[in-house]
């Protein structure tokens, strides 16, 4: 539960700008270093080289790199190969010619997302299988919020949400990543 609760709470800070003037980018990284680097260790020292080497490459893979546009899970339909700027959609971009169907427009995303979350979360399988769980599901809890978002304005744009930073789709898609991310690794 306190997995849960403190990656919610990171992930949510860790994507608001605002905070990043508090405490900076790499200060958060290295916090979510230490802590997953505390969560998957075992206590002898190559225990600990090994869940350090893995806490710092999901940081970075996992967390650190940017999904720009891709959050709108599908919905904004012009989109070019400039909004998927990693390495990824080139492998990506040629199975989609190879199957003759339009690129970054509607389940694009999701693949994109898939590929971009899976080479993140690849080394915690040396843990667990269940770190599978991290790899499908972010397209759709950012198509979740947006949708919610949609059918539920109001939900959004209170007060409440709106001291909680959470009055925008992404924002509270980022604490529900980030809490699902928790509750794996509490599990693994």
């Amino acid at each position: 539960m306190l997995s849960t609760i403190f990656w919610g709470i990171w992930r949510r800070l860790y994507g608001e700008g605002k905070f990043k003037k508090v405490l900076s980018r790499t200060i958060q990284s290295i916090i979510a270093i230490l802590v997953l680097t505390f969560q998957l260790c075992e206590w002898n020292w190559q225990s600990i080289l090994i869940a350090l080497g893995i806490s710092i490459w999901v940081v970075i893979q996992y967390w650190s790199r940017a999904i720009g546009e891709i959050i709108d899970a599908g919905l904004n339909h012009n989109q070019t190969k400039e909004s998927y700027n990693r390495w990824f959609r080139i492998p990506l971009d040629w199975v989609y010619d190879l199957l003759g169907k339009e690129k970054y427009v509607g389940f694009y995303d999701f693949w994109y997302s898939l590929i971009r979350y899976a080479i993140g979360a690849i080394p915690l399988l040396y843990y667990s299988w269940l770190a599978l769980l991290l790899m499908p599901f972010q397209y759709f809890i950012y198509l979740f919020c947006h949708k919610l978002f949609f059918r539920f304005p109001d939900l959004y744009l209170n007060k409440i949400m709106e001291k909680l930073t959470l009055n925008d789709p992404k924002n509270l898609a980022e604490v529900i990543h980030g809490a699902l991310f928790g509750l794996v690794v509490g599990w693994i």
